[in-house]
Order: C-alpha cells, then structure tokens, then sequence
C-alpha cells in the first residue's frame, strides 16, 4: 500500500518543496518509508509513502533509471510477473527489475502506452519520461486503486492523496461545486467517485493518462469482450477452469509479510474466498472479520445469534480460521450503524480525506479491528454479484429474442421450483411486457418491491427544492438511468454492473476507508482473467437447470459448507436491525443541526422537509447528514455564516414530524 506524487512546475523553482508538503498529507496512516526524487534538468519530481506489506515492496522506493530513462512510483501488485519477465528476456533473479514499480517502468520501456494492457493487477503508477517530457500514468482495470490529478497555470499535480492537494497550498480545502453537490444529495442513479473540487480530476478504470506541453490525454486500454476462446470446451471443462482461475485470483492476493485478513458474512463469495485462501495457507491462520465484528452476548443475540450460527459452520471446516470479535462495551447495537463510534470515524476521514465525500464507513470498525490484530491485507467478496457469482437472470430475455419459448417455459419452471419464481403463465406475460412494452414494464417495476420503486420513492419525498431538480434535469437524470438499468441479456448485466453502477466508488471508498488503519484491501472477484474468462461462459451455464450462481457453486465443493453452498441468497441471515430505532437516533442528531442551516434554507423548504422526515426513508435521511456535514465542514468558522430568517417556525415543524 503506497501513496504516490507527481508534480511539474512551469515558473517556480520548488518542485522538491512542493513533494515535501504532499508527503504531509500521508502522516495520519504513519508511513513505513517515503521516499523522494526531483529531475536535475526540469523542475519535475515524484514522491512516495509506503507501507513494507510485501517482500517486494521493501525497496519499492519512487526513483530514477537512467538506462530507461524514466522515473517512477507506483502503487502496484502485478500478478502476471513471471509472464511479463519471460516476454522481457529477464530472469526472476536480475537485480535490475526486483520491484513491481521496476518491473512497469521496464514495460513502459519496450510497450509504451500499451503497458498497462499488459498487467494484471491492482495498481496505480506514474512514469515520467525526461526525454519526451511527459508524464504517462495508468489505473488498474476495474479500479481498485486511485489517482487524482490536476492541470493549471502553476503546472501539474497528480497524487492519490487526495489531500495532498490541500497540504501542498495547490488548491483551498475549502472548496466544492454545487453541481458536485446536488449530484451527491440526490443520489439517485450511477454516480463515480468524483472530487467535491472540479479542478481536481479522477483518472477512470482501464485508462491511462498521458500530460506533456501539448496537452492532457486520455486512453481507454482495455474493454470487457465475449472472447470465443473456449467455444469448444465442455461444460465440465468449464467448470475446471473456472476453478482453477477463481483459486489463482484467491493465491495472488495473499502476498503478505503480514498476517492476513478476510471479510466473512454468510454469502458464498466471502465463504468462497476464505475457503480457498485457508486451505492454501494450511496452518497459518486467517484472520475473520464478520459484518461490525461484536461478539455475541445475551443481550445481542436476537442481532446476531442466527448470522453467527451460520458463519461458525465455516470456521468449522478450516482448523486455521481465526474469528476476530470486539468485546469493547457498547451503548448502541453495532447492528445500527447510528454510533458514535462510525460519526467520530467519518469526521476523522473527512479531514484526512481533505473534503467532504458520502462513505458507507462499514469499513471502519473492521479495519480498526485488523489494524490491532496486525493484520494489512484484507480479503473482500465485493464484486462477485457484478460478474463471477451473478444470477443469470437475463437468460429468460435471450430466450424471448430468440424465440425459443419452449426453453423459456422450462427455465420458468426449474427456477420456481427452486422457489425463484412465481406463477408461470404470469412470469411469461411480465417478460413479453418487458420486451415490446418498456414503458409499462417500468412502471409495473415502479410499483414492485425492488431497486425501481426504492428509487422512484425517494424522488418522490426527497428534501431538495423542485428549483434544483429543474436545473439540473435531475428527474429526468432519473429516468434514464432507470431506462439503462433494465437489460435484455447476461453479458448486459454483468458490464452495466461493473462499470455503470457505482462500483468504483465503492472500491475506492475501501481503499480510502482501509487507509486510515494500514490495511489494503484486495478482490479476488475482480481478477481480470477470472472476469474475462465468467464473462464469455454461456449464459444457459450461469443459470444452469435454473440454478443461478450453478457454474460458481460447483467449485466449491469442499469448502464451503453444503447448505451455504446450495442455498439462495433471500436465504441468508441477516442481522436483525432494530430500523425504528437507528431512524429515531439519526433524527435525534439531524434536528439540532437543521435548525441553523443555511445550505438547508437554500436547497430545501419546509414542504420538502416535511416529506422527507415523514417518509422515514434511511437514504434520504444519509443524504440530509451528508448536506449537515458538508456545511459544518466547509463553513465552520465562517463569520458570515448566519441563522435562518424563521428558525423557530422550521424547527416546531420538524420537532412535530419526529
């Protein structure tokens, strides 16, 4: 896990100085080494922060080749290094490529802007080349890690510390956009991670970027295709290599000079993933962390006593799991996530972060936790429902298209005889509305449990004025989106999954998150031979007799217990969450905070709060705290800042609602 920093600067004469204060930016996650290297000929220098998780990182400093040419930092693992040294004439012993960043620096060399197809990964780099002058940088294909960077008359800066930014004097913290603002508050649809500055950009998934005088410019590397490769194979086959490449994607990721950790709930990702890594580590132990980690009590089992149960027949097939539990006391149910404990997280992230950013913060407590148990590499389940593990749902639309109706019928009855599915003749007509009647499909939709009437319900009693939904089209936003989220085929789903739903917010938000405590988090769902290889299987075999997830399950076989392994998701036990409660508590902090708000009074009305609050909507209810801490973040401090013109007549209306 590294921090890395770049910067070029067209006047001044500073670039070391410059690199000094965007080193600062890292001292709250106490680096174990940094490192530094600022050109002689050109007021150009890179940076880097970094932690000694793995052997190769132990030299893995930000530094200069001259045979190359270029300079480098990188904050990489590359998966593929013994393909790579092979097709570079280099043996695994040459002193010359020993680190990750070494290694790409050398690939740049012979590939140039085709580097980064070529690895396999999670990584962010930046190369400066001296002799055309440029900087050239890459990100990973699905984005786990981060890179920001900017472009101004002071010159260039790209970091993946966001706050160094900030500690640099680049910019003023305290800064946003409304449009980023607005985006962020109604939230409804895919949004990227994004900067709450605009001057301040994020390189996107699978991209590389090129900045030299002539401009900025950016690359897209790599696409998710249908590749044909293993037409031919058999349905076992297929199967085997699958397994062989989901235990490969699993074995790559458990480099660590540290102990190693793992994400557990009762899912068949998470189980998966623990399964193969405690069988590969034999006797040395895996640490578990499950949901907000609290150990079962008396008075906490009604949350947990059914989850656990479940989680505890895994730790039974593999002697060296090691379960970590908070036994610290508490005065709120970490069911809820309404504590203190998450508030004083966030407020903490925002100042390190260097902004305001809506985060999750599930990743708190369990980072926490692996921090004190020594462990630096987490293992996450995160992205398998976008791909490896998805249900395959859309085969009954393939189908439609293709006339095969007989097959449909069959797929109908296998998938509620599984109990995923309702009356047939009626599933029929639903999906010949969803094919020749969209719109009627969506408002069916609409009126279902489900992500379209979530959506549609939380536009509807969302707290912003009606002036900013018709300035920034946010209705409409809405209904494009909603549009684009109905798919007609497998292969569909999956990309819309991957890269049109949030998913590198997500990823980010756990680096970021994970950051704060040392630990670096890692997929082994989105290994990009693996999602490659899932991505081109026949659809009939994703749903196989109607059995969603069937190529996936059968790989399991042995390590996962046999009723997780077989079971359906709505099966899976979920704590049991006292919601009335964590709603009442979040209300409990929100109406102080309201009373005095000037971003209140500017982007809501009294009307908009009433439906709001009385919606009781924990989503809508987030984003309200989201506008709360922005304006305390942002505008603490500010002498202008004064109350509303009727506090009284808004704080008895809300005060009433509650």
């Amino acid at each position: 896990m590294s921090t890395i920093h770049a910067c070029r600067l067209n006047k001044e004469r500073c670039a070391s100085q410059i690199l000094s204060k965007m080193l600062k930016a890292s001292d709250y996650w106490h680096p174990d080494e940094r490192s530094k290297w600022v050109s002689s000929e050109t007021d150009v220098g890179l940076a880097k922060a970094h932690l000694l998780n793995t052997e190769r990182s132990i030299d893995d400093a930000s530094y200069f080749s001259s045979e190359l040419g270029v300079a480098i930092c990188a904050n990489a693992r590359v998966d593929n290094r013994s393909v790579l040294l092979k097709q570079l004439s280099f043996s695994e012993e040459d002193s010359r490529i020993k680190t990750d960043a070494q290694l790409i620096a050398h690939c740049y060399k012979k590939w140039q802007v085709d580097c980064p197809a070529r690895l396999r990964g999670d990584f962010v780099f930046i190369i400066w080349d001296e002799e055309k002058q440029k900087f050239f940088c890459a990100r990973d294909h699905f984005g786990v890690k981060s890179l920001f960077y900017s472009r101004n008359e002071r010159g260039v800066m790209i970091t993946n510390e966001h706050n160094a930014f900030f500690t640099s004097e680049w910019f003023n913290r305290y800064q946003y956009d409304e449009p980023w603002l607005i985006a962020r508050l109604w939230n409804l649809g895919a949004l990227d991670f994004e900067s709450p500055n605009s001057e301040i950009q994020a390189l996107p998934p699978a991209h590389s970027l090129e900045i030299d005088e002539k401009g900025t410019r950016l690359q897209r590397y790599w696409r998710l295709t249908s590749k044909t490769t293993w037409k031919n194979y058999s349905d076992n086959e297929l199967i085997e290599e699958l397994k062989l490449r989901f235990e490969k994607s699993v074995i790559a990721r458990l480099d660590s000079r540290y102990p190693l950790g793992a994400e557990l709930s009762a899912g068949l990702d998470s189980n998966g993933i623990v399964g193969y890594a405690a069988q590969h580590l034999k006797k040395q132990s895996l640490y578990t962390f499950s949901h907000q980690c609290e150990a079962l009590t008396k008075e906490n089992y009604f949350v947990w006593g059914d989850v656990y149960r479940d989680i505890q027949t895994t730790f039974k097939l593999h002697e060296n799991i090691e379960p970590v539990w908070d036994y610290s006391p508490k005065t709120e149910c970490l069911a809820s996530d309404t504590s203190e404990q998450l508030l004083q997280s966030k407020k903490k992230f925002y100042r390190c972060f260097g902004g305001v950013v809506p985060i999750y913060g599930g990743h708190f407590v369990r980072s926490k936790l692996a921090k004190k148990n020594g462990v630096r590499v987490m293992l996450s389940g995160w992205g398998g429902d976008h791909c490896v593990t998805g249900y395959g749902d859309e085969f009954a639309d393939e189908l439609f298209r293709n006339r095969k109706f007989i097959s449909i019928f069959r797929l109908l009855k296998a998938k509620r005889l599984r109990g995923r599915g309702g009356n047939i003749i009626r599933s029929f007509i639903i999906l010949a509305i969803k094919q020749f009647l969209p719109s009627l499909y969506l408002k069916m939709k609409g009126l279902r449990s489900g992500v379209e009437n979530s959506l549609l319900f939380r536009a509807k009693n969302h707290f912003l004025g009606q002036k900013w939904k018709t300035q920034y089209e946010l209705e409409n936003t809405l209904v494009k989106f909603l549009n684009n989220y109905q798919c007609h085929s497998v292969n569909r789903k999956e990309s819309l999954e991957l890269f049109e739903l949030s998913l590198t917010n997500r990823l980010t938000e756990s680096e970021l998150e994970g950051r704060l405590f040392k630990v670096e988090y890692r997929y082994p769902m989105l290994d990009v031979d693996l999602v490659e290889f899932f991505y081109s299987l026949p659809s009939q075999l994703k749903i196989y007799d109607g059995i969603e997830r069937y190529p996936f399950r059968l790989t399991l076989e042995g390590l996962v217990p046999e009723h997780i392994r077989w079971r359906k998701k709505h099966d899976v036990c979920l704590p049991q969450k006292d919601k009335k409660a964590e709603i009442e508590r979040k209300l409990e902090r929100l109406i102080p905070r309201l009373e005095y708000s000037l971003l209140v009074e500017r982007y809501s009305s009294v009307n908009a709060l009433q439906k709001c609050i009385s919606s009781k909507s924990r989503a809508l209810l987030d984003s309200l705290e989201f506008l709360m801490d922005v304006e305390e973040y942002y505008y603490s401090g500010n002498e202008q800042k004064k109350p509303l013109e009727n506090p009284n007549e808004k704080k008895e209306t809300i005060t009433a609602l509650c």
